[in-house]
């Protein structure tokens, strides 16, 4: 399973969301996210362990910088 991570100044990490059974569709969800949120965003995809909770990041989709007055 894998899961999206998203990282930025304003609102911290965020990592709530659901597991996603492929990589590929994790990264659809990172980019939809990226979209949606403003401001300096850092996209990861980690993979899940779910009988340990582990999880290991496996790329950084995307890093978006824009300026938020």
């Amino acid at each position: 399973m894998y899961r999206l991570k998203l990282i930025s100044p304003h609102f911290g990490i965020d990592d709530k969301g659901p597991l996603h059974p492929t990589q590929e569709q994790a990264r659809q969800a990172a980019e939809l996210m990226l979209r949606v949120y403003r401001g300096n965003v850092r996209a990861e995809v980690h993979r899940v362990d779910v009988k340990t909770r582990k999880t290991e990041k496996l790329e950084e989709v995307y890093i978006k910088q824009e300026w938020i007055e």
